[in-house]
């Protein structure tokens, strides 16, 4: 007769399971709110970017002196 030692059965978990387990909720919610406080601040950076007026009168007013001279 073999004697089996009355041993509690290993519970075996994936390692993703285990951080899933181990993460800290206070660091999620921090997480959450860093992420939307950059969301927040590349949309506001792109609206004020859509509002700012485009100019070219500089880029212009070389080439129409020298055409006018020219005539």
């Amino acid at each position: 007769m073999t004697n089996t030692p009355n041993a509690t059965p290993v519970h075996e978990e994936s390692t993703y399971q285990l951080l899933i387990q181990s993460e800290e909720k206070e660091r999620g919610l921090m997480e959450a709110i860093v992420y939307l406080l950059l969301v927040i601040a590349t949309t506001t950076t792109i609206w004020q970017f859509s509002h700012e007026p485009v100019t070219f009168a500089d880029l212009g007013s070389s080439a129409q002196n020298s055409i006018t001279a020219a005539l």
